[in-house]
């Protein structure tokens, strides 16, 4: 069968994967790398067990140090042809710089390799004539199906003859070197969802979080838009965008979305990718999950904004609400109220039965309030024993929103009113109850639009509720420009 007019190469599948004919292409040109690496006599290529012996010594590592393969294979490990001296320093250096004890010998040589950390060093060589010679050392892990590490590569070059070096580098090198810098075991070993997409957004690679995170395989990831796999494309695609003007871009905000629709808010950080000629190959992004973080930020900001022991909106909140009640006052032309709210007998009960009972009261009391007043309307505590009230979206008419709000306050009064039956334990003892009688005393301001400030409004209905307790008590009083009404 040919292949279509639509793709003449024949190396791209309907599902935007590499073809038999491409893999099998891709394997010879591996093999072919690997036979010319372990053939050259330009560079060393040392083999080792996971124990260090080395198992594989080939023609570029004889001639640069004068030991046939039979010397050396299954008989010493690399650390044995390099400079102790270096050895021992390069294993104190990676120590500090790792944190963890290493030993000299040829757990130095490879310790980074053996925690998937790419390793390019330079030490000195000792040939068999006791002759030194500097090289650069590249060293791998090797690892089974299992991902278990099975021994090394050591690849070794001598830096005496660096423009030699270089030609290799240029000829065998670069695909290698390419090849590790994009190493899979950096990439998938990564805490975030990484991808690489092109100018326009389409993914060319991904991470196993990136997998993880969409519920998608990477097959079926690369070759589609980036901007598919978030609650807000749009957005998604601005975020490209904006990397490709800026260079970079951090913590720009993104929801990503997975096939079974759960949601997951990701901090999107990127910049762009060049070859090694400068030109622009796309972007390099990572996802962070920030899920537990704005988690975190709202229980911070609620805790900021809400009083700890009722859950009700604290004075900060409070009057952030009244501005946006005073603001839509203004918008519909509609009165609102604002009640103080004190407690009468509140103390009493704290001297006697200790400030853990009159917290199971100010929980009471913020219940009874919240259960007399509309979802619209809010309540707040101001502090002590001290509460607030808000009566959104009144009438028009002022008398008629007194009405309505003295007959809430009677409301809220009578609530209140009732006696409290409190029952806690103390520490090895057994449960007790404690039966209290707490009225409230409550000041009222029925105010439209901007007739006073925030502070204002509260003084107002502050000196009301003052009036309601000089006059005896469990009543209620309005500010002095509203209608009088009483309990």
């Amino acid at each position: 069968m040919t292949e279509s007019a639509s793709d003449p190469a024949g190396d791209v599948d309907k599902s935007g994967g590499m073809t038999e004919v491409r893999r099998q292409e891709a394997l010879q040109i591996t093999g072919a790398l690997q036979a010319a690496i372990f053939n050259s006599a330009n560079f060393s290529s040392i083999a080792t067990d996971a124990k260090g012996v080395i198992q594989i010594f080939n023609v570029g590592a004889e001639r640069m140090l004068g030991y046939a393969a039979a010397d050396v294979v299954n008989k010493i490990t690399p650390a044995d042809i390099s400079d102790p001296k270096e050895v021992i320093a390069r294993a104190a250096s990676l120590s500090l710089e790792l944190d963890t004890p290493i030993t000299p010998g040829f757990e130095a040589l490879v310790f980074k390799a053996s925690r998937g950390i790419e390793d390019i060093y330079e030490l000195t060589y000792i040939r068999k004539d006791g002759s030194r010679f500097p090289a650069v050392v590249s060293v791998t892990a090797l690892h089974n199906d299992q991902h278990e590490i099975i021994g090394y590569l050591l690849i070794g070059t001598d830096n005496t003859d660096r423009k030699q070096i270089e030609i290799e580098q240029k000829l065998l090198g670069q695909r290698l070197r390419d090849h590790q810098f994009y190493t899979r075991s950096l990439f998938e070993s990564n805490i975030d969802a990484l991808m690489i997409t092109d100018p326009s957004g389409i993914i060319t690679d991904v991470n196993k979080q990136m997998e993880a995170l969409t519920g998608c395989t990477r097959d079926e990831l690369i070759g589609a838009p980036f901007k598919n796999y978030f609650t807000d494309p749009e957005r998604a695609e601005a975020g490209i965008k904006l990397v490709l003007l800026k260079k970079k871009i951090t913590n720009y905000e993104l929801v990503a979305r997975d096939r079974d629709g759960k949601e997951t808010v990701v901090s999107y950080n990127a910049t762009t990718l060049y070859d090694r000629d400068r030109r622009l190959q796309g972007v390099f992004a990572a996802a962070r999950d920030i899920t537990e973080q704005k988690q975190a930020e709202a229980l911070i900001l609620n805790m900021a904004l809400h009083d700890s022991l009722t859950q009700l909106p604290n004075r900060r909140l409070l009057c952030e609400r009244l501005g946006q009640t005073m603001a839509a006052s203004q918008r519909s032309g509609r009165y609102a109220a604002l009640m103080f709210l004190d407690l009468d007998n509140f103390k009493s009960l704290n001297d006697t039965q200790g400030h853990h009972v009159g917290d199971l009261l100010l929980i009471e009391v913020a219940r009874r309030i919240t259960g007399c007043v509309r979802v619209v309307d809010v309540v707040a505590r101001f502090g002590g024993d001290e509460f607030v009230v808000i009566l959104n979206e009144l009438n028009t008419d002022k008398g008629k929103s007194a009405t309505e709000s003295g007959m809430v306050a009677e409301k809220l009064r009578a609530a209140l009113d009732k006696p409290y039956v409190l029952k806690f334990t103390k520490e090895g003892k057994a449960e007790s109850t404690v039966e209290h009688r707490c009225t409230t005393s409550i000041g009222v301001v029925v105010f439209v639009d901007h007739e006073g400030s925030q502070d204002e409004i509260l003084k107002w209905a502050d000196t009301a509720m003052y009036e309601a307790k000089e006059a005896g008590r469990n009543m209620i009083r309005f500010h002095e420009s509203n209608p009088v009404v009483t309990a």
